[in-house]
């Protein structure tokens, strides 16, 4: 398979070796310490108390009722620490025993345990994973394109706002990032050359994507459309198994045969780490009466042929817990109430990715991105022939973009975060080639276009520090307009309450009114706060209904648009939004002093 590129790329560098790792050193250096900075800076996320806590009770207890929406691998890695500490745990509890996520979680974080405490430690392995990550991203793009366009991938990533958003919560975005990414690098060295150890790593990580989140199963689109690609190329397959002279493949028909049956191999490899992350075991709960809080009938097909095939992989093939959680990701992914650019819509937008794209994403990033698509038009004959380095790194961007694009839970630009990595080796790539184009004053211009970008995209990403989930780009108006074009997990995921408690200390506030998005306790964080009726689930135990004048109301971001409130608690927003906040905390919570009067019937 010809790849015109991949020459220069393979070429020893000039830089010496330990410059080269001294260099990735100071980088993940500086992307760990970003993120460790606001390790309890931050409440606690909406999704981490059914992410960390049920992490720790699949590890303790080996019990998998809480949160099986999800696959356990991430968060049982990020439980891991807890291991060590002194952790208290209430198996008896009656959240526990009706299998009530929401609730359970809540105690095991602010009433058993120190929230602050575990969180920490939870939300050191997610940095770690981010870590390795970036490590990928530096030498895939090192290997397919050379060192320039690898040291600006890593600087790209490494200053990324959403890699330094998800790469410091406990949750599975970075995760399915991370593992997605392995899978495509591995079976793109597993095709230049088929072996044992590249087929091992293949398969485990196409197991580690599935055994984290669901979405990990668009590696078998991603992975069988790759593999098309280097059937049909003209160039021979390397196949060197065994003890044996390696020998080529050289018909297409025989290099389908030997890619379906990798294909098939890595399957079963990442059987078993699926397998291994439910620690090989099958229910969902330890006893009897806790799988009796599992209807199957809500999520069994009523096609009789997909019943029959799931009744077949149910605890056989694939673990009950996955099955059951595979089966309810599908029942349950249909529309929910979204927000994008002032509108609402309960059943979303077809372009809500692309437009969360293009706010989401710094301009110089866009820049770059579009340079790489021009890069790769202009050599469309080479890569359409055979260019292995095209094919790996956009054909997983676009399916996994078409496949996100058809969900209608338009919550979060973080079901994009996949596609970075890929979009970093390509804006590397695209960088390095603008540096060297020309003769030397074109060069020179060039390089200092290229240094105003990067340097662009480390002041847009460094100003908004430690407040990276709430990065928004100049076309989205910055951070502190992000409110008006996205909400929930985009701005708002309940992040900002120490933010709040310090701005009342510093204001003087003793106590206020709390309209909040998220599953945090605000007293535990020192919020002293009469609670108006949001969404949080559970709901808290007592509730204020009404504001008065001169009340101080603080509203979170996601509520001050009015999505997820009950009708008549709309009145109250909307009288908000008319009017001037006395502060834009953490630009997630707004705070303002009532001049009116408002109450529920």
């Amino acid at each position: 398979m010809t790849e015109p590129q991949s020459r220069n790329a393979e070429a020893p560098p000039t830089v010496a070796p330990v410059t080269v790792v001294g260099g990735v050193f100071l980088a993940i250096a500086l992307y760990a310490g970003l993120g460790a900075a606001n390790l309890t800076g931050q409440s606690a996320t909406f999704d981490e108390v059914i992410h960390l806590p049920p992490g720790y009770a699949s590890l303790v207890l080996r019990d998998h009722r809480m949160n099986p929406d999800h696959p356990p691998l991430v968060r049982r890695i990020a439980a891991l620490p807890l291991l060590f500490l002194d952790v208290r745990i209430d198996p008896e509890d009656h959240a526990w025993a009706t299998a009530r996520p929401w609730e359970w979680g809540k105690r095991f974080l602010f009433r058993w345990n120190d929230a602050r405490r575990l969180l920490f430690w939870g939300r050191l392995p997610i940095i770690a994973l981010g870590a390795v990550l970036a490590v990928s991203v530096f030498f895939w793009t090192w290997r397919l394109h050379g060192l320039p366009a690898a040291a600006i991938a890593l600087f790209l990533f490494v200053l990324g706002p959403d890699m330094l958003a998800h790469g410091q919560i406990v949750t599975n975005d970075l995760g399915i990032s991370l593992f997605i990414f392995l899978a495509v690098m591995a079976f793109e060295r597993l095709t230049a050359k088929v072996t044992a150890t590249s087929l091992l790593l293949a398969g485990l990580a196409l197991g580690g994507a599935l055994a984290t989140k669901f979405s990990g199963v668009g590696l078998v689109p991603i992975l069988g459309g790759l593999g098309l690609a280097v059937a049909l190329a003209p160039a021979p397959l390397v196949v060197a198994l065994g003890r044996g002279r390696p020998r080529e493949v050289a018909t297409r028909t025989g290099r389908l045969a030997v890619l379906g049956a990798l294909l098939v191999a890595m399957g079963a490899l990442a059987l078993v780490v699926v397998w291994a992350a439910f620690g090989f075991r099958s229910p969902l709960a330890v006893d009897a009466a806790g799988n009796a809080n599992f209807d199957w009938s809500t999520v069994q097909p009523e096609n009789a042929l997909a019943a029959q095939t799931v009744s077949l992989l149910r605890g056989t093939l694939l673990p009950e817990a996955w099955v059951w959680g595979f089966l309810h990701f599908l029942a349950h992914s249909q529309s929910r109430p979204a927000f994008l650019l002032g509108e609402y819509s309960e059943t979303g937008w077809w372009y809500y990715f692309p437009v969360t794209f293009a706010l989401k994403t710094p301009i110089p990033l866009l820049i770059l991105v579009a340079a790489a698509v021009v890069l790769l038009l202009k050599h469309r004959p080479g890569w359409v022939a055979g260019g292995r380095s095209a094919w790996f790194v956009w054909l997983p961007v676009a399916l996994f973009l078409a496949i996100t694009m058809t969900r209608k839970i338009n919550i979060g630009h973080r079901h994009l975060l996949p596609i970075y990595p890929f979009l970093f080796v390509a804006a590397g790539h695209a960088a390095a080639g603008l540096a060297r184009l020309g003769g030397e004053r074109g060069s020179a211009l060039r390089r200092m276009v290229l240094g105003s970008l990067l340097a662009w995209y480390a002041v847009g990403t460094l100003r908004v520090h430690p407040h990276f989930l709430a990065y928004f780009n100049e076309l989205g108006g910055g951070p502190a307009n992000g409110y008006r074009r996205l909400v929930d997990s985009n701005l708002d995921w309940g992040q900002d309450l120490p933010a709040l408690r310090d701005w009342m200390e510093r204001a003087g506030v003793a106590r206020l009114k709390l309209l909040y998005f998220g599953t945090a306790d605000p007293g535990y964080y020192g919020v002293r706060c009469d609670r108006l009726p949001g969404y949080q689930p559970p709901p808290p135990s007592s509730l204020v209904r009404d504001v008065q004048p001169g009340d101080v109301v603080a509203v979170s971001a996601t509520h001050l648009q009015g999505l997820y409130l009950d009708p008549e608690v709309l009145p109250l927003v909307e009288r908000l939004r008319r009017a001037t906040p006395l502060a834009n905390v953490g630009y997630s919570i707004f705070v303002y002093r009532a001049d009116f009067t408002w109450s529920l019937p």
